[in-house]
């Protein structure tokens, strides 16, 4: 199945449209191989979504793709598929209340993330999509092995990524150092 659809793959394609039939017929592992083959093609992480557009068809691809312009991502009650969905176009203009923010001079900066720590995110949700019960520790071991098993090219992707947002930061806060927590607000934490 995947050497059919990867004839019709080009730098262009972001999002790998299936028919339902064919998806149906896939088991978790098959959908599992297809996916980690597509995201070696468009180089971050890819979910699987029904289309909601009354269409019996599903997509492969990067969840940005998904939210783009007039579409978004359900997910109903009582299931863990996607379903990609047109927004509703209801005439009406919909805003977002935030109240204001105090000054609040001991605010922590959180620490910019490193290239593996970047690496996870990106991956971790594609693996609790294809196995919904596995725990966050056994995520992280699998994940952990991928990481090292990585090319240098992936790795280096990463890294240049971490160094980008750890620059922002600085830009951002430029007295900003990292300070770990002292042991005995590990011990009180932890109580």
């Amino acid at each position: 199945f995947w050497e059919r659809m990867k004839a019709n793959l080009n730098p262009f394609l972001y999002v790998l449209p299936i028919d339902g039939l064919m998806y149906r017929m896939l088991d978790d592992g098959a959908k599992e191989y297809i996916a980690n083959k597509f995201m070696t093609h468009v180089t971050e992480s890819v979910i699987f979504c029904r289309d909601g557009t009354e269409s019996d068809r599903y997509y492969l691809g990067p969840p940005r793709f998904f939210m783009a312009g007039s579409g978004m991502i359900v997910h109903p009650l009582g299931t863990d598929e996607a379903i990609w969905v047109k927004r509703p176009n209801d005439g009406l203009q919909h805003i977002m209340v935030v109240p204001p923010s105090l000054p609040n001079r001991c605010s922590k900066i959180p620490r910019p993330p490193n290239a593996y720590i970047l690496y996870r995110k990106d991956r971790h949700r594609l693996l609790k999509a294809s196995r919904p019960d596995i725990h966050n520790n056994d995520i992280s071991r699998i994940l952990g092995r991928a990481w090292n098993k990585e090319s240098a090219e992936i790795r280096l992707k990463y890294k240049l990524r971490a160094d980008e947002i750890k620059q922002a930061l600085i830009e951002k806060h430029p007295d900003y150092k990292y300070r770990p927590r002292r042991s005995i607000d590990k011990r009180r934490r932890a109580a």
